[in-house]
């Protein structure tokens, strides 16, 4: 029975509390006018992907346009007594350069970085590296919407 009405009290107080998702339904002040890339590489475009839901220019006071550049690093971190690689570390970087009547007004620089042990497999391990870049990709493109939305 008290679990119940514990169940019942959370349930209240999160649904009463008008949660709403950061991204979802909220209107923005910009509109994105044109992305340009460095590379057209997954990254880029994964990043493009989720941008485009800004880029309707409707009823928008700032319009901007955005450079972006992404670089990823891949270093070794330790190595066993034979020479070979027992841990490495991963950063994803991604430069933003943010322009309005094509004069820049911002920038910034963005990164994500993991350190992680080798993998006999290394099939495993390119598998692990992906989705960890996958991972670093999104996390990016929602901190680069939360920057635009501050300034």
């Amino acid at each position: 029975m008290n679990k119940c009405i514990s169940y019942l009290i959370i349930f209240f107080f999160v649904y009463g509390c008008s949660h709403e998702p950061i991204f979802s339904g909220k209107e923005v002040s910009f509109g994105i006018k044109n992305v340009k890339f460095d590379k057209n590489n997954k990254i880029e475009a994964r990043i493009d992907k989720i941008l485009n839901n800004y880029k309707d220019l409707k009823n928008k006071n700032k319009i901007i346009d955005l450079e972006i550049s992404s670089k990823i690093n891949k270093t070794i971190t330790s190595k066993d007594k034979n020479g070979d690689p027992e841990s490495y570390k991963l950063e994803l970087v991604v430069e933003t350069i943010i322009k309005e009547n094509n004069k820049i007004i911002n920038n910034s620089i963005f990164n994500k970085s993991h350190n992680y042990n080798n993998r006999s497999n290394k099939f495993d391990l390119k598998n692990f590296e992906n989705s960890t870049i996958d991972g670093f990709t999104e996390k990016i493109a929602e901190e680069i919407i939360v920057y635009l939305l501050s300034i």
